[in-house]
C-alpha cells in the first residue's frame, strides 16, 4: 500500500539544482511506494499555502529547497492543524535546520531519511503572526535582510549578502531596546540580539551554543556593546564559537521574550532569514509542536 506524500519544491533553490535532481528524487520516492503529489512554488507564500492544505490521506509533507521554503512549509503545516510529519531535502544556501538535525545535504541520503520514517518532535518559536524554527534576530541582521530583500531579484548565495552586510556595518547606529524574559526585565540591548531555537545561526556560525531544539525553551543572546570594532569582535566570536565568553553579552533562557524599542527609529526583526516586522514584539516557544523526519 502506498503512502501519500506532498513534495513542495522551490524551482530556483540551489540556482536551479532542485529542478535538475527532481526526476531522480521522484524515482527514489516512488520506488519505495510513495504516492507523490508534486507542487512547484512560483512566488513567496506558495509553499505555506500548499502545506496548509494537504489531502486528507497525506501523511508527510516534504520541503525541497532552502530554509525559507522550509519555514513556509512549517508554517503551513502548523496552520493546518494536522499532525503530519515534515521532511527536508535541503537545496538552499545555508540549510541551517538540516545541519542542526544532521539531515544530509546529499539528496539521495536525505531521501533515505524520509523513507526510513524516523520522526522527532521539535519546538518552534513564534511572534504574534508566524512561526520560526531557527531564530529571530533583532537589529543588525534584520537591517541586512531589509537591504537584501529590497534588491533581490532571484535566488541567493552567500555572496549575495556581502554588499548588504558591508553597508549595514558602515551605517549602523546601534539603536537601543529593552528586553523582558518571562515577565522580568532583563537588560538593555544595543544593536543586536537573538531569540534562538537552535545552536546554529548560519553557515559555520554558532552563537547560542547551549540551545536545544527540543528543550521547551528559547535561548536569548543580547549583544550590549557598540561600535565597528565591537561588531568585528562579535563576528570573530561567532566564527570561532566563543561569543558566549565575552563580558559584554547576556545569555539566558526563557519561554516568553518581550522586546521594545528605546530608540526613535523603528527597529526591525527577522525570523529564519526573512523580514518579520518591527518592534515592539513578543516571542514565545511552542514546545514539541512539530513532527520532523530525522536521522535518529
Amino acid at each position: 500500500m502506498s503512502t501519500k506524500l506532498k513534495l513542495i519544491m522551490n524551482p530556483i533553490a540551489g540556482s536551479g539544482y532542485a529542478v535538475k535532481i527532481l526526476p531522480e528524487v521522484l524515482r527514489i520516492l516512488e520506488r519505495h511506494s510513495y504516492d507523490v503529489q508534486l507542487f512547484k512554488t512560483t512566488m513567496r507564500g506558495d509553499a505555506q499555502k500548499s502545506a496548509a492544505d494537504p489531502s486528507d490521506d497525506c501523511q508527510v509533507v516534504i520541503a525541497m529547497g532552502g530554509d525559507g521554503t522550509v519555514n513556509e512549509v512549517v508554517n503551513g503545516v502548523l496552520d493546518s492543524g494536522r499532525d503530519v510529519s515534515v521532511g527536508i531535502i535541503p537545496i538552499g544556501t545555508a540549510n541551517v535546520l538540516a545541519r542542526e538535525l544532521s539531515v544530509p545535504i546529499d539528496y539521495e541520503k536525505s531521501c533515505n531519511i524520509i523513507i526510513n520514517g524516523n520522526t522527532k518532535r521539535i519546538d518552534v518559536g513564534r511572534d504574534e503572526h508566524r512561526y520560526f524554527f531557527l531564530m529571530s534576530g533583532v537589529g543588525f541582521d534584520a537591517e541586512v535582510l531589509k537591504l537584501l530583500e529590497s534588491s533581490r531579484t532571484g535566488g541567493i548565495s552567500m555572496l549575495t549578502y556581502t554588499i548588504p552586510i558591508l553597508k549595514t556595518f558602515w551605517n549602523y547606529d546601534f539603536p537601543r531596546f529593552l528586553v523582558e524574559v518571562d515577565g522580568k526585565p532583563l537588560c538593555e540591548g544595543v544593536g543586536f540580539m537573538l531569540v534562538s531555537n537552535t545552536r546554529r545561526y548560519t553557515g559555520p556560525l554558532i552563537i547560542t551554543n547551549q540551545a536545544r531544539i527540543d528543550d521547551g525553551e528559547l535561548d536569548i543572546f543580547i549583544f550590549r556593546g557598540e561600535g565597528k570594532f565591537t561588531l568585528l569582535k562579535y563576528a570573530f566570536g561567532a566564527l570561532f564559537r566563543i561569543a558566549h565568553r565575552f563580558n559584554d553579552v547576556t545569555y539566558v533562557r526563557g519561554k516568553e521574550v518581550n522586546v521594545q524599542s528605546l530608540h526613535r527609529k523603528n527597529i526591525p526583526y527577522q525570523m529564519d532569514g526573512d523580514s518579520g516586522g518591527i518592534l515592539p514584539q513578543k516571542f514565545t516557544v511552542v514546545p514539541a509542536a512539530l513532527s520532523i523526519l530525522t536521522l535518529e
